[in-house]
């Protein structure tokens, strides 16, 4: 148990966070903690407003929520990162990328939105217009109409990109383009807690399950291919070698420079810093 009154916790629903959380969701490890899950966005909300003691919440969102005053702290050794490659971020469009003039967003992610507005702003040098669109889209048929909608981009996160990827003539993989533009890691979201909760021994049972769920990768493959729809090989390959857990020296340089940008580009407050619990 972790203490008396149950910690609620917010997990990414998506297929990436599943090796985190699948030892918990399965009751394999004994803990008192309520657990739900739901998209990055509704997390990051649920968490800022009170509802959640400790979020999975995009990187965005910890700067944007961090203001003097405020303690927030990142828990130690876990994230959902990419060292190149991620896969599940994608802008999917008709046009080269110096040809988009209008971006249609998925509303599910923060993180992913102000990801991609750095790497138009710092490595392709465009600043098209954005408008948003439903994680239901499906950008091969979207895009195929000129007039409604009217954008020749699709910016989609997480098991629906995963869903449609080699769909259009042009695709940007976002974790790569940042690893090509930085040389570093891109953290997407990490456990967020304010420091004024009693976390207790949350932190070690966190860890438990990244450790625990990470060597059930393959049997995690298997049953989350069926429910999404989608090949095994693929699931298994995306968890195994694009997604990593770790939260080290390499990965926290990534966050803090993915901040730099962020506040160079008017997407985060100036004057925040990374606060970490004690592990």
């Amino acid at each position: 148990m972790v203490q008396e009154s149950r910690l609620r916790i917010g997990a990414v629903s998506f297929l990436n966070t599943k090796p985190l959380i699948y030892p918990l969701l399965n009751k394999e490890i004994q803990t008192d903690i309520a657990l739900s899950v739901d998209v990055p966005s509704r997390v990051a909300t649920l968490f800022s407003e009170g509802e959640l003691d400790v979020g999975l919440i995009p990187l965005i969102e910890y700067f944007r929520a961090n203001p003097s005053g405020t303690n927030l702290c990142i828990l130690p050794d876990i994230s959902i990162a990419s060292y190149g490659s991620v896969k599940s971020i994608q802008l999917f469009s008709r046009v080269p990328i110096r040809e988009i003039r209008r971006i249609a967003l998925d509303t599910s992610s923060r993180t992913s939105v102000a990801l991609l507005k750095i790497l138009l702003a710092e490595r392709y040098g465009v600043s098209p217009a954005f408008t948003t669109c439903a994680p239901t889209v499906i950008p091969s048929t979207a895009l195929q109409n000129r007039q409604y909608p009217p954008f020749e981009a699709v910016l989609l996160i997480g098991d629906p990109a995963l869903r449609h990827l080699g769909t259009t003539e042009y695709s940007v993989d976002l974790g790569e383009a940042w690893y090509k533009l930085t040389g570093l890691p891109f953290v997407y979201a990490c456990w967020v807690a304010t420091e004024e909760v009693c976390l207790g021994d949350l932190p070690q049972v966190l860890l438990q399950s990244k450790i625990r769920g990470i060597t059930q990768i393959p049997d995690i493959a298997q049953i989350e291919a069926r429910k999404l729809g989608l090949p095994e090989s693929l699931c298994l390959d995306y968890l195994q070698n694009c997604i990593k857990y770790d939260l080290d020296e390499s990965a926290i340089a990534g966050m803090e420079l993915f901040y730099k940008y962020a506040v160079k580009n008017n997407l985060a407050p100036p004057c925040r810093s990374l606060t970490f619990a004690s592990s």
